[in-house]
């Protein structure tokens, strides 16, 4: 019975990448809660409502296509891994979820460009496959 109860949070964090890339903007929405604040550390800035965030991605320059590479749940909710595309630049974003009752309370998001390594490592890495 309580397992019925209790919902994956896995869930809306996958639905909100696969409706990133799908470009919808108002399912996006109905996944987050009316308090939802998002975080880019990496960037300084904060996301202060569920607006704010999906006008942000609705108005990012050029069409990205969003592959979800993992989602897995964590104690206060999930963490993403994802890839993102524009055709000619790649990027990866790794997201951490808070989750409850199904909707998306915060966001914590780090982007990080693909790319050669800085230097030659070589002689201490070996080559990822190249994605998919």
């Amino acid at each position: 019975m309580l397992a019925t109860m209790i919902s994956d949070p896995t869930d809306p964090v996958r639905a909100l990448w696969e409706r990133m890339n799908a470009r919808d903007w108002a399912g996006i929405q109905r996944l987050l809660d009316g308090g939802f604040q998002a975080v880019w550390p990496q960037t300084g800035e904060r996301i202060p409502s569920p607006a704010a965030y999906v006008g942000l991605n609705r108005t990012y320059p050029g069409v990205w296509r969003c592959t979800v590479l993992a989602v897995d749940a964590t104690a206060e909710g999930a963490v993403a891994r994802v890839r993102i595309c524009d055709g000619d630049t790649a990027l990866y974003a790794v997201g951490f979820y808070r989750v409850m009752g199904g909707r998306i309370l915060a966001a914590e998001e780090y982007f990080g460009d693909a790319g050669p390594p800085p230097h030659d490592r070589s002689d201490w890495t070996e080559p990822l496959p190249a994605p998919r």
